[in-house]
């Protein structure tokens, strides 16, 4: 129970210091353990990487966003994965939302896009 609410505090806490924001449809980009944060629907998304054998190592937190200080409840869960430079890995949300990352430059930059899932 503590742990939970240390990570999502700790998810908080990381959104405020990053400084950087990704709306849908909007990319940004990230250097190696800058870490950014962004909001998916009911989620909120905290993310970093580094850069490993030429490879972008990421790192991806998705949580639920705290309403009026109620942890009670609230999941979070933390997952990593390895991009080759070039590749994308896609995430997607129950919600009709996709992260799309993607390994760039000598896997010294990763760029990050939050898309509205559109149905064919």
């Amino acid at each position: 129970m503590l742990l939970r609410k240390r990570t999502i505090l700790a998810i908080a806490f990381a959104g405020t210091l990053t400084g950087v924001s990704a709306m849908p449809g909007y990319g940004i980009t990230m250097k190696p353990l800058q870490g950014v944060s962004f909001d998916i629907g009911t989620k909120r998304a905290v993310s970093y990487f580094l850069s490993d054998n030429g490879a972008c190592k990421l790192t991806l937190t998705l949580a639920e966003v705290v309403q009026d200080d109620e942890v009670n409840g609230l999941t979070a869960a933390r997952m990593t994965v390895a991009v080759e430079v070039g590749k994308v890995a896609h995430f997607y949300t129950a919600e009709g939302k996709s992260l799309e990352f993607k390994c760039q430059a000598g896997a010294q930059v990763m760029s990050v896009n939050v898309l509205n899932r559109v149905a064919y």
